[in-house]
């Protein structure tokens, strides 16, 4: 019985090794079980999901992640993973055997003004060095979060990518959400005519050597199905006066999906799932 959308977000952590500038999170929830995220993946099969993105906070921090994989590949779903990156080696052999597409982030092109770490930085790019040359059983896709500070780097970017080609790039614009990004909203917002101009001018220069997504904040109002690591369904909102996320209830209540139905922008949803993972 299909119920629900084909791919839906699940955050299995609020916690992170970093506190990025930019980031949107909000770390105060608490952290689902195996046996409650057991019950979880098994409704999210009979309504017909096809495909969970495990983000966070920081995903690979919970060391029953292998089981967790395990746990998801039980039931068909195939596990989309947006990742520091930092514990990826940790982790490698589950990564291979599990993940179909493994996220990553790249603010800058060197480790220079980097929004994690230096460490961090260099984790990111001996992965991609690593698997421009090794058989891999993930797609790679690259994540960089625009901001006023960083915009000036993005053909830099562009060129480290073009060596080692990752299967896709999608260029975020900066939303200022959640305690960290709202903070710092007028230090790195940029404005959607800026971003735009930019980033098809870096289109138009690189696809013939990378697939490039260009995603606006506006395209990504009210486009997830994200459930947080408490269990708890909710949207993120950006409309012009605010940016926040909007609860709507446990992921095990009834009529959870209608309540969520009420709120999306299906055109968005599809658009940026179409656009990212098909």
């Amino acid at each position: 019985m299909k119920d629900f959308p084909d791919i839906v977000f699940l955050k299995l952590t609020s916690k992170c090794n970093h506190n990025c500038k930019y980031c949107y999170d909000f770390k105060e929830h608490p952290d689902m079980s195996i046996s409650q995220l057991k019950k979880i993946f098994q409704l999210l099969s009979k309504k017909g999901v096809k495909a969970l993105v495990l983000t966070g906070g920081e995903p690979l921090i919970r060391e029953d992640i292998p089981k967790i994989f395990s746990e998801i590949k039980k039931y068909g779903i195939k596990i989309y993973l947006d990742t520091n990156g930092d514990f990826f080696f940790k982790y490698e052999r589950w990564i291979n055997k599990y993940v179909d597409i493994l996220g990553l982030p790249l603010d800058y092109p060197s480790e220079e003004n980097y929004y994690r770490s230096k460490k961090n930085f260099r984790n990111v790019y001996k992965i991609l060095k690593d698997y421009s040359i090794k058989e891999k059983n993930f797609k790679i896709r690259i994540g960089t979060v625009v901001t006023k500070e960083n915009i000036v780097y993005l053909k830099e970017i562009a060129e480290l990518l073009k060596r080692y080609k990752p299967d896709s790039w999608k260029i975020y614009q900066f939303i200022p959400r959640g305690p960290n990004g709202f903070v710092h909203k007028d230090q790195l917002r940029i404005d959607t005519k800026t971003f735009f101009e930019v980033a098809d001018n870096i289109k138009a220069r690189y696809s013939k050597y990378l697939n490039i997504i260009v995603s606006s904040r506006e395209s990504r109002n009210r486009a997830y199905f994200f459930i947080n690591s408490d269990g708890v369904v909710f949207m993120p909102l950006d409309d012009p006066l605010s940016s926040e996320d909007v609860n709507i209830g446990n992921i095990l209540e009834k009529g959870i999906i209608e309540k969520w139905q009420k709120i999306v922008n299906m055109g968005n949803y599809t658009e940026n799932i179409k656009k990212t993972f098909i």
